[in-house]
């Protein structure tokens, strides 16, 4: 069995240059990586941390967020 390297969720946390200082999690569902984001932000609630979709950035935790 060869292992998987390409998922369309990504959850990074950033540096504070901006650059992929670790890849936290790789996830195909949405709902899985939205949740595995939020436990990122619990554990690390200081760290710069993207939730992506391929280029798309869904979620990161340098913006406000407007509605939980």
């Amino acid at each position: 069995m060869k292992d998987r390297t390409y998922f369309k969720h990504r959850i990074d946390m950033l540096d504070d240059n901006g650059e992929i200082l670790e890849h936290l999690a790789g996830v195909d569902d949405f709902m899985l990586a939205d949740d595995v984001y939020e436990a990122a932000l619990k554990r690390w609630p200081h760290a710069a941390i993207l939730l992506r979709r391929g280029a798309s950035v869904i979620h990161d935790s340098r913006r406000p967020r407007l509605v939980k």
